[in-house]
């Protein structure tokens, strides 16, 4: 195998630094590729491929490793690591950009801005790009755009085979229609990415406010019910958690209610106006703190998620779409909101518009997006905290109309990810393109 990266395979000196490097959560899983690869190029990743058919091994592929469950690390596999893979380019005539997996949203989008144009990248400025698109790629300004898999506009893949191609939607279009959105379930390893910009939003405000937990049913009440009345520009979450500004500073008391909300709009008057309507909610007088209407960059607003889940903890996370009404589902989430389980952990409640989902893997979203965070540091406690996240999903999936496979928690809890139709035509393709079974597919108790 002729590698311009490095192999490291399962004994020798430097594999289990290699190992743990592959995720970034602190919590690494007992599961022990027989070969890690860290690539430096495409052909490194084809020499891998063919390696592991040699070797009768299977194949997983990470970028920025922020998988909660740490799919990409499997017992009997090669691991191809593609974090290094980190090229960008613009071409100006057919405004496309190109990158490689390891690419990190917030260096695409410093780059685009030298074009007035901007990409849906994932809020959190370490994930990369790789996964974040394959698994759907819910980012900034998604509610208007839509998953940013939809604006892939075509993919070079390595194949079963071991050969590295082009999909588009002429050539090798099954290739591209998984690309968009089956995660890890995607039967190749996608080594670049042709993406489609958008213009970037003129007007960027940011605004946070905090409230107490006692507020919880007036405060999501009023959420549900004004939301649809915003401008889809106007995104914004409420966070159950230890309540922190965007410079990382703590506010007094226990867990609250932290509404994070940014509006990208074409005018300054815009987006203050649309900043504008967090003061409607019936409890506002109630707010710890606050701070509003704060004008950034684009690049600016990857600072906020970053502190809210920072490196350096043990991580467990699961979630789900729901369509339910207040009256409904309020009283459901109480028990989630009032148990977050340490001052890391957290609940994210992120309204959605639901877009067409043409062509593409993808298949699920809803009204509303739900997911539960545990973060902590003691190895003696991850029973508890494990179980915390999917056991709260567990009890509220009679509300449930599926997951993100951003945030899945298959090995935990077996939820719908894709409609059955694209499940059942996921698997088609996958018996076509991978008779063998080269790739691994989902990770799941039964192939933990």
């Amino acid at each position: 195998m002729k590698l311009t990266g490095t192999i490291y395979m399962r004994d020798e000196e430097g594999y289990e630094e290699a190992r743990q490097a592959a995720v970034w959560n602190l919590r690494k899983p007992e599961r022990y590729p027989e070969a890690i690869v860290l690539a430096a190029d495409e052909n490194d990743v084809v020499e891998a491929v063919r390696f592991a058919r040699r070797e009768g091994l299977k194949v997983k592929a990470r970028s920025g490793g922020h998988s909660w469950t740490a799919s990409s690390v499997r017992d009997g596999s090669v691991l191809i690591n593609m974090s290094l893979l980190q090229e960008i380019g613009f071409d100006p005539v057919s405004k496309l950009a190109t990158v490689s997996p390891g690419v990190k949203g917030r260096d695409l989008n410093s780059l685009l801005s030298e074009h007035d144009l901007f990409f849906p990248s994932g809020h959190c400025p370490t994930v990369g790009l790789g996964g974040f698109l394959l698994q759907g790629g819910w980012g900034w300004l998604g509610r208007v755009i839509g998953p940013a898999c939809l604006s892939v506009v075509a993919v070079d893949v390595v194949n079963a085979e071991g050969e590295l191609i082009h999909a588009d939607e002429n050539e090798n279009s099954d290739y591209l229609w998984a690309a968009r959105g089956s995660g890890a379930g995607f039967f190749g390893v996608v080594t670049r990415f042709y993406l489609k910009p958008h213009a970037r939003p003129k007007a960027i405000y940011e605004a946070i406010l905090v409230y107490p937990l006692d507020v919880l049913d007036e405060l999501l009440h009023w959420a549900m019910e004004i939301e649809s009345s915003f401008p889809p520009e106007l995104e914004f979450a409420i966070l159950g958690t230890t309540p922190r500004l965007a410079d990382g500073t703590v506010v007094e008391g226990d867990t609250g209610l932290v509404i994070m909300a940014s509006a990208m709009m074409d005018s300054d008057e815009e987006a203050l106006a649309a900043l504008a309507l967090l003061d409607t909610c019936p409890v506002r007088e109630r707010a710890l703190a606050g701070e509003g209407a704060i004008k950034r960059t684009f690049t600016d607003l990857y600072d906020g998620p970053e502190s809210v889940e920072p490196e350096g903890f043990r991580w467990a996370a699961d979630g789900m779409w729901t369509d339910a009404g207040a009256d409904e589902l309020v009283p459901a989430v109480r028990d989630l909101f009032t148990s977050v389980p340490s001052a890391a952990s957290h609940v994210f409640w992120y309204p959605w518009r639901e877009n067409p989902l043409p062509d593409a893997a993808i298949s699920v979203q809803g009204k509303l997006y739900i997911a539960a965070f545990s973060g902590w540091s003691d190895p003696a406690r991850d029973p508890e905290f494990l179980a915390w996240p999917v056991d709260q999903m567990r009890r509220l999936e009679p509300l449930s109309k599926g997951i993100q496979l951003a945030d899945e928690n298959l090995i935990g809890r077996p939820a719908r990810y894709l409609s059955a139709d694209n499940a059942r035509r996921l698997e088609q393709l996958r018996a076509k393109h991978d008779p063998d079974a080269v790739f691994c597919s989902y990770l799941t108790a039964a192939s933990a």
